[in-house]
């Protein structure tokens, strides 16, 4: 795949993760957690993360990041959509 192809498919996935509810999105996000660590997967994350830092705003999307619960894993960010 070419630069410019890569670059193009990037802007659609970018697209229809910014037309994804606030609801899809975290669910998409949970989805991720727990699998096993590849280049594809760490792709995904970093489309969705770029999106729900759009959302949240540098603030809060910092504080989710920080965000683990009792077993030390991270937390579904849906609840920073209500704060």
């Amino acid at each position: 795949m070419n630069t410019k192809t890569r670059e193009q498919e990037t802007a659609k996935v970018k697209a229809m993760a910014a037309e994804l509810t606030d609801e899809a999105l975290c669910l998409a996000w949970m989805g991720t957690e727990g699998k096993p660590a590849t280049k594809e997967l760490a792709i995904v994350r970093g489309w969705l993360m770029d999106e729900l830092n759009k959302r949240l705003g540098d603030d809060l999307f910092d504080e989710w990041l920080m965000d683990v619960d009792e077993a030390g894993n991270g937390v579904n960010p849906l609840a920073y959509f209500t704060r």
